[in-house]
């Protein structure tokens, strides 16, 4: 194709799937240096791509948007004649906002529907052997190179001015040498491991390697509060205190991440910190997984039944939910001191 000197790229959600963007944006400045890369998302994770160099502007969509106005933002990017314009989405917004921009060249992503309902619903997993969610949304531009090109990072970046004040924070709440990030929170219940063994895990590695433990969350991530009510002062539970983009900051201050299936994990290796997944009920298939060399997966692979759905949004049908009650303590641990030493 002719060199793209403007390009749009379209993505609304979620806080994962928009850190695996910057993979592809990446990938672009490889390609087209040249280019002038813009972005639309949803305003509530505008400030996720806030710092990043190869993103020239930010377009923001509120959440609330109707036909009309996805109809009104449609016609107004056609009129800026973008000359590429890359659905990373391709839901009803996206196809709508993309409906409407006639001046452009448009690619948009397919998603893998058949295999994945193989997958859930006849537990055939007929996926690529290197399948990832990376890997997928690279899939758009692959014809523009002439020979197979691993897919980049994912990148975030945080200003100096957020570095400070995350670190004048951090000793605010008491927080005065190394410490590693709980993310114990997911979107939904059925990804989120048991919390008393997230206690177990935070007590051995406090004792172990002299960390001090901070857990990060959501307001309503009850799971958050099962493990302060337990551990009390031993933990700094910071859950519900912070934005999305403060809550990035002090991660990127981290040694290390623990985590559920959950945005702030990918967020934390995009800014190259060292990152443990526990996965339950989603798996790589379904756009779950870490990717540097310095993070690890816990997961039974040997379960006939997951993955079970895209999100782990659908309630677990077996008498216990084996994905997460058979991944032990010593697991985790073993991770743990996998990345560590």
């Amino acid at each position: 194709m002719i060199y793209p000197r403007t390009i749009l790229v379209l993505r609304f959600s979620s806080i994962g799937d928009i850190v695996q963007t910057t993979s592809v944006l990446g990938t672009l400045k490889k390609k087209f240096p040249e280019s002038s890369i813009d972005f639309m998302t949803l305003s509530k994770y505008a400030s996720i791509l806030r710092y990043h160099p190869y993103i020239n502007k930010i377009h923001e969509v509120d959440i609330k948007a109707n036909y009309k106005t996805l109809k009104r933002i449609g016609t107004e990017i056609d009129t800026l004649n973008y000359d590429l314009v890359l659905d990373l989405h391709n839901t009803t917004r996206s196809k709508i906002v993309r409906k409407f921009i006639k001046n452009s060249n448009k690619r948009y992503i397919r998603k893998p529907r058949w295999n994945r309902f193989k997958n859930f619903a006849l537990h055939l997993n007929h996926f690529p052997k290197d399948f990832s969610v990376r890997y997928w949304m690279n899939e758009i531009i692959n014809d523009f190179f002439n020979e197979e090109v691993k897919p980049s990072k994912t990148k975030l970046f945080i200003s100096k001015e957020e570095i400070n004040k995350s670190r004048s924070f951090l000793q605010s709440v008491g927080i005065d040498k190394p410490f590693f990030v709980i993310l114990p929170g997911a979107a939904w219940p059925q990804k989120t491991w048991l919390y008393d063994r997230y206690i177990s895990v935070i007590k051995k590695c406090t004792k172990d390697y002299n960390l001090s433990p901070l857990m990060i969350g959501g307001s309503n991530d009850t799971v958050c509060d099962s493990i302060k009510n337990i551990l009390g002062e031993k933990l700094i539970d910071i859950h519900g205190k912070t934005s999305l983009r403060e809550s990035i900051a002090i991660i990127s201050q981290s040694e290390f991440v623990i985590g559920s299936d959950t945005g702030l994990v990918h967020a934390a290796e995009a800014l190259n910190i060292a990152s443990i997944s526990i996965l339950g009920p989603t798996a790589v298939e379904t756009g779950a997984g870490v990717f540097n060399n310095n993070s690890f997966i816990v997961e039974d692979k040997n379960l006939w039944c997951r993955p079970c759905s895209q999100n782990g949004s659908i309630p677990c049908y077996r008498e216990e939910q084996y994905c997460l009650t058979n991944i032990s303590v010593e697991n985790v641990m073993n991770a743990i001191n996998g990345l560590i030493q």
